[in-house]
């Protein structure tokens, strides 16, 4: 695996949960990490500097660490995050859920998991707090298959 982890961000709940996921994944995987929000067309320079604020909680605040890429875009989300997967040869897509667990994804995680060519991990608004024990060892590498 050498492709990045790429996690979206937005101003939901449940990103700060994503944030840290992602850099758990790229940790331990030790691949780069790719964090990018995305906004609409048209959008204002103030959105700018609110996406690359957003942005900069989510490197340093939420899941702090070295050596991530921050990336704004914009366009329809789901079409940028799967554009950008496919772009990285990512590893995983990272992505918040609005939504409690007892309802359907949201229709941008649900279309990335559709369309993205990698795994997709969804993080729910209320997974936080089981995060704050999460740590490199809690995942264990796949052995292969004997022959």
């Amino acid at each position: 695996m050498t492709g990045a982890v790429i996690c979206g961000i937005d101003e939901s709940v449940s990103a700060p949960g994503a944030a840290r996921v992602a850099r758990e994944l790229a940790t331990r995987f030790e691949v780069p990490l790719v964090f990018v929000h995305v906004l609409a067309e048209g959008h204002t320079e103030a959105d700018v500097r609110a996406a690359a604020e957003l942005l900069r909680d989510a490197d340093t605040s939420w899941a702090p660490g070295a050596g991530a890429q921050r990336l704004i875009e914009a366009g329809h989300p789901a079409d940028r995050l799967v554009a950008l997967a496919s772009a990285q040869r990512a590893t995983f897509v990272v992505l918040g859920c609005h939504g409690p667990r007892s309802s359907l994804l949201g229709s941008i995680s649900a279309d990335v998991s559709r369309r993205a060519r990698c795994p997709v991990m969804i993080v729910p608004p209320d997974a936080l707090p089981q995060l704050a024990a999460l740590t490199t060892a809690s995942f264990r590498p796949i052995q292969p298959a004997p022959a």
